[in-house]
């Protein structure tokens, strides 16, 4: 029955590879203990015609949240930290914007994204703050929601989480990872370094669709994504490790699913205690709604600490997704079946490794194959028809026979706010330029004061809008604001210009 179920999947990755226009896909499959399945379908790099294998490198985006939970579950286990404890009695130096989640926040708050901060994306994407500026910059970060009310995605608590086991251990993130994870699980492969991922002899390339309004066709080959603050030589990692830093492959991965099934024990030794790892499997904050493909197969949607939970066809799973620039994953198992199940992809925007992985769980699970290359492709394609209300929801309807209030030169200038790099203006042949985490784009107008940006500001939805603001005395632009948080309740972010 297995056997045939391979030749079916082995077919159905490479015709999803096609129908993706992706480049590569590899995964892992572990069933009670044994691995069933290790292998890559595709290219890792098209240009050079290198196939991809169980072994290839991915970055693994989000999927490195639980590597973080577990340090802490660590600690925990140690005695050198309380998940609800308030996180000032170990770094008594950090502060939020809020004094009362200053005085209140915990490990458990930070790792299960209760605080009630939104995302704040752009605060860390295409900066070039280091970490210790990162974790000083939160306390000019704005919450949206009263804490420990609303599940709210967020990477700068993951990024303090980090920064909290580096001073509680002295040690760099890094070597944290290296010495209580990696090594241990003979996860040899595994790495946190940028220059270790590119100068492996076995990695994949990372690509991305040539046009950001098609997110289904084409493909090109793009950098990896590096904040300037890495430096390997000097064992300074990336300001976002803790977040999202992790280098790795079905083959390393299935080692870590399998502690995760096991109960935190590998061979003879308990390298977290039982009692720390229900705490990472257990519910800790309910979602609103899932942030997967919506599905009648699930139910029940929870964030543990580094991991979400789900009720999948009626069992118990858990499960984390993961996206760099040019890289996606999804690393998952299943407690009760004794089945773990990880894929990684090396394009933005595609979700065939999902497919796969849900084929997979439904085969263990007894049922036919849901059908899910083709429905998360409908999903793609139906979320991409919908950008434009999307994009009306950020602009509002456009009121025609406007024109800018000033002459275009009093536009230009440079705006700022604490917490964010700043927002650089200039008129170059007749038109406004921005300039904002590493994105140079045009802008043109389209009504009042409000311009549309040409292009795509990191992973925001194309053309969003930059509203500029007027002194009220005077008359002089003074301001501009753009739509960087873009949860419920997200406000606009405001830069003040500066003078001279």
């Amino acid at each position: 029955m297995h056997e045939h179920f391979w030749e079916r999947f082995r077919q159905e990755a490479q015709e999803g590879l096609q129908l993706w226009e992706s480049p590569s896909v590899s995964v892992g499959v572990v069933k009670d203990g044994q691995v069933v399945l290790c292998e890559g379908f595709g290219l890792r790099d098209e240009a050079g015609g290198l196939p991809a294998n169980g072994q290839t490198l991915y970055q693994i985006g989000s999927c490195s949240k639980a590597f973080t939970a577990a340090l802490v579950a660590i600690l925990v286990d140690q005695g050198k930290l309380d998940w609800d404890t308030p996180i000032r009695q170990y770094v008594p130096e950090v502060r939020f914007y809020d004094e009362y989640l200053t005085r209140s926040a915990t490990l458990r708050d930070l790792l299960s994204h209760r605080t009630g901060l939104p995302r704040h994306e752009y605060a860390w994407y295409g900066t070039d703050f280091t970490k210790e500026q990162l974790i000083h910059n939160l306390r000019y970060l704005e919450p949206n929601q009263p804490m420990r009310t609303v599940f709210q995605y967020n990477n700068q608590c993951y990024i303090l989480a980090g920064y909290i086991v580096e001073r509680l251990t002295g040690k760099t993130y890094e070597q944290c990872l290296s010495e209580y994870l990696f090594e241990p699980l003979g996860m040899t492969r595994t790495c946190a370094f940028l220059d270790d991922i590119e100068g492996d002899a076995n990695h994949a390339t990372p690509y991305d669709r040539p046009d950001p309004l098609d997110v289904l066709h084409g493909k090109r080959a793009i950098p990896f994504y590096r904040m300037p603050a890495e430096d390997k030589a000097a064992g300074i990692g990336t300001p976002l490790g803790p977040a999202g830093s992790i280098n790795s492959c079905p083959e390393d991965m299935l080692k870590w699913v399998q502690l995760h099934l096991n109960h935190g024990r590998v061979g003879d030794r308990q390298l977290i205690s039982e009692a720390a790892m229900a705490q990472l499997h257990h519910p800790q904050m309910l979602l609103q709604t899932p942030l997967d493909m919506p599905m009648d197969e699930a139910a029940f949607h929870c964030y543990g600490l580094g991991w979400f939970l789900e009720s999948f066809r009626g069992k118990k799973l858990l499960q984390h997704g993961g996206n760099i620039n040019g890289f996606s994953g999804f690393t998952a198992f299943l407690p009760e079946e004794n089945l773990g199940v990880v894929a990684y992809t090396n394009m933005n925007g595609s979700y065939l490794h999902y497919a796969l992985a849900r084929t997979v769980l439904d085969h263990y699970l007894g049922y036919e194959d849901g059908n899910w290359v083709r429905r998360y492709r409908d999903f793609v394609a139906e979320r991409q028809k919908k950008l434009p209300d999307q994009m009306a929801a950020f602009t509002g309807k456009q009121v025609p026979g406007t024109h800018p209030a000033h002459e275009l030169a009093e536009y230009a200038g440079v705006y700022r706010r604490d917490g964010y790099t700043p927002v650089t203006v200039t008129v170059e042949d007749g038109r406004l330029h921005l300039d904002f985490i590493g994105t140079r784009a045009a802008l043109t107008h389209y009504h009042y004061e409000t311009f549309l940006v040409e292009g795509v500001v990191g992973e925001l939805p194309p053309r969003i809008p930059v509203h500029f603001h007027t002194a009220e005395v005077g008359g002089a632009v003074d301001g501009l604001a753009m739509p960087l948080v873009t949860e419920p309740g997200g406000s606009l972010i405001r830069f003040q210009k500066q003078e001279g």
